[in-house]
C-alpha cells in the first residue's frame, strides 16, 4: 500500500511539473524577444539593404511619387467636372428666390470647352425650369493640343526627369556603398598588421632587453624599440579612428541605427580587367542616362519653344450660347433664347510674349550645346577611369616586387641582429618599410577592386533598367 501510494504521489508529481513547464513555456514565449539579426552581412546584402532602407532614397521615392500625383492633376484638368449650385435670397418686401442647379463642365485637349446647367428657380411663387447650353472655341491662341497640353507635357518631362535623378542617385549610392564596405575591410586588415606588428615589437623589446643585460645590446636598442612600439600604437589608434568613421558612415548608408553592431565581408582577390578605350567609350554613349536627359532636355526646350510662339497670337474665341427654359403660361421647356458672340483681347505689341518667345529659342540652342558637352565629359570620364586602372595595374605589381624586396631586407637585418653584426636600427627600419609596403598594396588593391565598379559606373552597366 505504501508503494502504491508513493507511486501515485510521483505520477502527480510528474503531472504537476509537465503541466507548470508547460504553461511556463507558453508565457516564455510571449516575452521572449525576437533572435537578433545577423550584424555580418556580405558586400551584396550591404547594398541590397541600402537600396531599400537609404533614407535619401527614400526621399527620393516620395519625390518620385509626389511628381506622378501631378502628372495625375494634369489630366484631371480634361475630366468632366459637375459644380452643384444652389441660392436663396430673402428680402424686406417678403420676396423670395430660391434655385438649385448643377453645371456640366469638359475642356477637351484642343482647347474647346462647353457646359450644360441644368436649373430650377422659383421667384415670387413663379417656378421655372431651364437647361443652358454653352460652347467656346479659341479661333487663335488656345487652339491646339501642343498648347493645352503644355502643362501636361511638363509634368510627365518633370518626372522623366525625377525618374532618372533617382536612377543617378541609385547608382551613387551603390557605387559609396561599395567604397565604405572596401573602407572598413581595409582598416580591418590594416588594424590586424599593425596588432601583428605590435606583437612582434613587444618580443623584441622582450629579447633586447635581455640581450642588454648581458651587454649584446646597447640602451640606444632599447629606446629605439621602444619609440617604435609608441609609433606603431599611435598608427593603430588613427586607424581604429577612421574605421569607426566608416562604420557609422556605412550605418547611415544603410539606414541603420548608429547603435548596431555591424560587421562587414568582401573578397579583396585582386583580378585585372581588360578594356578597350574606344569600346568603351561606345558602351558609356550608348548607357549613360546623361544623355537620354541631355536629349530629353532638348526636345522640351524645342517644345517650349513652340509653346512660347503661340502665346505671341491674339485671344480672339467663339462662343455660343443656347438655353430652354419655361414660362408660368408655357408649356415645358418651350422658351429658347440663344447667342453668338465673337470676343477678342490682346496687348498690341505683345512684347513680353516676344521677349518669352527668343528666351525659349535661347534655352533651345543652349539644350544642344548641352548635348555635346554631355558626350564629351562622358568619353573623358570614361578614358580618366580607364587610365587609373591601368595605372593601378602596373602600382599593384611594382608593389608586390617591392613586398619581396622589404621581406628579404626583413630577413637579412633580424640575422645581423640575431648574431650581433648590427644593432636594431636596421631592423627596425625593415619592419617600418614592409608594413608600409603591405599597407600601401592593400590599399592599391581594395582601390582597383572599387574602381571596377566606377567603371561599370561610368559606362552606364552598374544598374539594369
Amino acid at each position: 500500500m505504501e508503494k502504491k501510494r508513493n507511486s501515485l504521489v510521483f505520477c502527480l508529481t510528474q503531472c504537476a511539473i509537465i503541466f507548470f513547464l508547460n504553461v511556463d513555456c507558453g508565457f516564455c514565449k510571449q516575452k521572449v524577444s525576437p533572435p537578433p539579426i545577423n550584424s555580418t552581412i556580405t558586400l551584396n546584402q550591404a547594398v541590397q539593404i541600402a537600396l531599400k532602407k537609404n533614407r535619401s532614397l527614400q526621399r527620393s521615392r516620395l519625390s518620385l511619387a509626389s511628381s506622378n500625383l501631378n502628372v495625375q492633376l494634369q489630366n484631371e484638368r480634361f475630366a468632366i467636372k459637375i459644380i452643384p449650385a444652389s441660392s436663396i435670397n430673402y428680402n424686406s418686401s417678403d420676396d423670395q428666390y430660391w434655385s438649385v442647379g448643377a453645371k456640366f463642365f469638359k475642356k477637351t485637349k484642343v482647347g474647346i470647352s462647353g457646359s450644360i446647367t441644368p436649373q430650377i428657380e422659383k421667384n415670387d411663387g413663379n417656378q421655372r425650369f431651364s437647361v443652358s447650353l454653352r460652347l467656346n472655341v479659341p479661333l487663335l491662341r488656345g487652339l491646339g493640343t501642343d498648347y493645352n497640353l503644355d502643362s501636361l507635357y511638363g509634368s510627365l518631362y518633370a518626372l522623366e526627369t525625377a525618374r532618372r535623378a533617382h536612377y543617378k542617385q541609385q547608382d551613387r549610392l551603390i557605387i559609396d556603398t561599395i567604397s565604405t564596405v572596401y573602407g572598413i575591410i581595409n582598416f580591418q586588415k590594416q588594424i590586424d598588421l599593425l596588432l601583428t606588428q605590435i606583437e612582434g615589437l613587444k618580443r623584441h623589446i622582450s629579447l633586447t632587453e635581455v640581450k642588454e643585460k648581458n651587454g649584446l645590446a646597447s640602451t640606444m636598442d632599447m629606446y629605439r624599440a621602444e619609440l617604435r612600439h609608441k609609433e606603431v600604437q599611435n598608427q593603430l589608434t588613427i586607424i581604429e579612428k577612421q574605421f569607426e568613421t566608416y562604420a557609422d558612415r556605412l550605418k547611415d548608408l544603410l539606414g541603420s541605427s548608429m547603435q548596431s553592431d555591424l560587421t562587414v565581408t568582401a573578397s579583396i582577390d585582386y583580378q585585372p580587367v581588360t578594356v578597350f578605350l574606344d569600346e568603351a567609350v561606345t558602351i558609356a554613349l550608348e548607357n549613360r542616362i546623361e544623355i537620354e536627359q541631355a536629349l530629353r532636355k532638348s526636345e522640351e526646350s524645342k517644345r517650349k519653344v513652340a509653346v512660347a510662339r503661340h502665346e505671341i497670337l491674339p485671344i480672339i474665341d467663339l462662343q455660343l450660347g443656347y438655353k430652354r427654359y419655361d414660362e408660368p403660361e408655357s408649356s415645358f421647356l418651350d422658351e429658347e433664347d440663344w447667342i453668338v458672340s465673337l470676343n477678342g483681347s490682346s496687348e498690341l505689341f505683345r512684347s513680353a510674349a516676344r521677349t518669352a518667345f527668343e528666351q525659349a529659342n535661347i534655352n533651345f540652342q543652349q539644350s544642344k550645346i548641352d548635348i555635346e558637352s554631355s558626350r564629351e565629359d562622358i568619353i573623358r570620364e570614361v578614358r580618366a577611369q580607364i587610365n587609373q586602372m591601368s595605372k593601378k595595374e602596373q602600382l599593384i605589381v611594382d608593389r608586390g616586387e617591392q613586398l619581396h624586396q622589404a621581406h628579404g631586407k626583413l630577413e637579412l637585418a633580424l640575422s645581423k641582429f640575431n648574431h650581433q653584426l648590427a644593432d636594431n636600427f636596421d631592423l627596425l627600419e625593415a619592419q617600418t618599410q614592409k608594413q608600409q609596403v603591405e599597407t600601401d598594396l592593400l590599399f592599391d588593391r581594395i582601390g582597383y577592386i572599387i574602381d571596377t565598379y566606377k567603371l561599370r559606373s561610368v559606362l552606364g552597366t552598374l544598374i539594369d533598367r
